[in-house]
């Protein structure tokens, strides 16, 4: 996702992400060369975290649902950068994670040319994070 896709300009109708973008640092390359693949028309549907999720110590989150939930991290979370500096360490099984911020997710999709025509957030139930506000959200734009 940090280097140039190895498809022709205009190869495909449709490019669907679905959530994967939080295992990636840097979006810009990814939402540029999205737009120079997809065809005139062609759509752009992509799901992420909402960012505020990483605010909390996801083992707090998920293991120890009778602790507290208190606010841990700054926005926006970098797993790589967080283990480099000795205050977390990160399970090769997950890898590391990106909260990365809405202008991040949405400004540079517009940005690249794409124009955003719907928008929708979600709830994972099992998450107690759920209760104060979605931890999902997903949009779909289109290339003119």
């Amino acid at each position: 996702m940090t280097q140039a896709f190895p498809f022709e300009d205009e190869s495909f109708d449709i490019i669907f992400c679905p959530v994967s973008n939080v295992y990636v640092e840097d979006l810009t390359n990814m939402w540029q060369e999205s737009y120079r693949v997809l065809k005139k028309g062609g759509l752009l549907m992509v799901g992420y975290m909402n960012p505020w999720i990483y605010l909390f110590d996801a083992d707090d989150v998920w293991k120890h649902p009778d602790r507290a939930l208190v606010p841990m991290y700054s926005l926006p979370f970098n797993a790589r950068q967080l283990e480099e500096a000795g205050q977390i360490t990160i399970d090769p099984e997950y890898g590391y994670e990106f909260s990365h911020t809405l202008e991040e997710q949405i400004a540079r999709q517009l940005r690249a040319g794409f124009s955003m025509i719907d928008f929708y957030e979600s709830k994972d139930s099992r998450n107690r994070l759920t209760h104060f506000a979605s931890d999902y959200l997903a949009n779909l734009s289109i290339k003119w």
